[in-house]
């Protein structure tokens, strides 16, 4: 298997942007909600899983949008980190 897939600090933050944006078409648990299970951010900043009373439902599109956000995070973690930070304190300035 060929791990050798660079990404450049915009590609990995437009790919976590990619699914938070397509997860505002979802109720809460959202795939974006789910990635944040996924990558330890929800028990490190909120102290508890966002998804503990149940998974999303994930299609083909949010299965891809997922897989390519969780690419990004293990191969630039703080740079994903960084951009979940960003668009979560967005969030919070609408709400």
């Amino acid at each position: 298997m060929n791990t050798d897939l660079t990404l450049s600090y915009d590609q990995a933050r437009e790919l976590v942007t990619d699914l938070w944006d397509w997860s505002q078409n979802f109720d809460f648990p959202s795939p974006a909600s789910l990635f944040l299970d996924l990558i330890g951010y929800s028990e490190d900043e909120f102290g508890e899983p966002l998804c503990s009373a149940g998974k999303p439902t994930l299609g083909y599109h949010e299965q891809h949008l997922l897989g390519w956000a969780l690419l990004a995070h293990a191969h630039r973690p703080d740079d994903v980190l960084e951009r979940v930070s960003e668009l979560l304190a967005g969030e919070q300035e609408e709400g």
